[in-house]
């Protein structure tokens, strides 16, 4: 089934971690983490609407200045979420720089921090001039962000410090009856993704549409009577992704439900069984352990990724590791951006 969410690694196995995750047909994307951003193109994180950083370890946050120099000139608003402690971190990456020419930029950044059941966000501006202003707190129960196309869901977790687990749903899968498209003589256009955003909204069902024939020439329907011949409605894809946190029964509880029935579970197989001790020393997964969780909350897919340098050249037992525990091959996500896929 086709969904909306086209993810891929920002880095290869071994390097940063970190997840793009692109919204098909809408022109706008996703990040989860910001690792090394400095070979993604510009304009595609130019499409970036919301990024959540799980820590701000450095490999999961150096990416951060990157992404704001480019927002500096973009009107359209971005959120940046984390775990408790990140308006702080956020703060002291405003505070670095200076700000006296910044008043005609449109640039809007919104920092959020999840602790507990409360956000609390402030935003910065060209406006403000790079001042932060405080916003007020809302009530999360889990949920980061809904909107008509998908929500945004994350759990804290434990890494030595807090860090957050992080899920999207699609709020309800459309897609079109092509082989009825075509029996009633219309032709696939710009109408077709307008349509599938009224029965999102709810829109009108009087409402007139101008479907495309052959040759340019329309053809007008009522709203309702259109949606109900072509389009196919189905629950919505569900993506979980979790890195840096260690093998306990606390971690276990909350990841089970995060990554309960999803269709890809994209998560961290940071070191082999055989190293299990360095793993929970150093609050990581093995590969094992990755394939269990999965297996576990029944997951569809798993996407094995952020890999310790120490295996380079050596990835594939991570993956064999991982697709043994799991029960099934397991997912090779492409990297750099790109939206190529494998199996291994």
């Amino acid at each position: 089934m086709r969904t909306v969410f086209l993810p891929s690694l920002l880095n290869r196995l071994c390097e940063d971690p970190g997840l793009w995750v692109d919204l098909q047909d809408e022109g706008r994307s996703l990040l989860l983490d910001l690792g090394d951003l400095r070979h993604v193109a510009a304009r595609k994180l130019l499409r970036v609407e919301r990024a959540v950083v799980t820590h701000t370890h450095m490999d999961h946050f150096v990416g951060f200045d990157h992404l704001l120099r480019l927002m500096l000139g973009r009107e359209r608003e971005l959120v940046v979420t984390g775990p408790p402690g990140f308006l702080e971190r956020v703060a002291g990456k405003i505070a670095a720089y200076t700000w006296n020419l910044i008043h005609d930029y449109p640039i809007r950044l919104r920092a959020e921090e999840l602790d507990g059941e409360r956000i609390r966000a402030v935003l910065y501006s060209g406006e403000s001039g790079m001042r932060a202003v405080e916003q007020e707190e809302r009530r999360s129960e889990g949920t980061l962000h809904a909107e008509r196309l998908y929500t945004v869901h994350a759990t804290l977790l434990d890494h030595g410090v807090p860090v957050l687990g992080v899920a999207l749903h699609e709020t309800e899968h459309l897609s079109v009856n092509r082989d009825r498209m075509e029996k009633m003589g219309l032709t696939p256009g710009s109408w077709l993704r307008d349509l599938k955003e009224s029965v999102r909204r709810c829109e009108p069902g009087d409402e007139p549409v101008d479907a495309a024939l052959p040759g340019g020439d329309v053809r007008r329907f009522r709203r309702d009577a259109l949606a109900e011949a072509l389009i196919l409605r189905r629950a919505g894809q569900r993506l979980a992704y979790v890195t840096d946190v260690r093998f306990t029964p606390d971690n276990v509880a909350r990841i089970l439900p995060l990554a309960g029935g999803v269709d890809l579970f994209v998560c961290e197989a940071a070191f082999l069984e055989s190293d299990a001790a360095l793993a929970a020393e150093r609050f990581h997964l093995t590969a094992r352990q990755a394939g269990w969780l999965a297996r576990e909350a029944g997951a569809k897919r798993l996407a094995p990724f952020h890999v310790s340098p120490r295996y380079k050249g050596r990835e594939q037992e991570i993956l064999d590791e991982a697709a043994e525990a799991f029960g099934g091959p397991v997912l090779l996500l492409a990297d750099e951006g790109t939206r190529a896929e494998g199996s291994a």
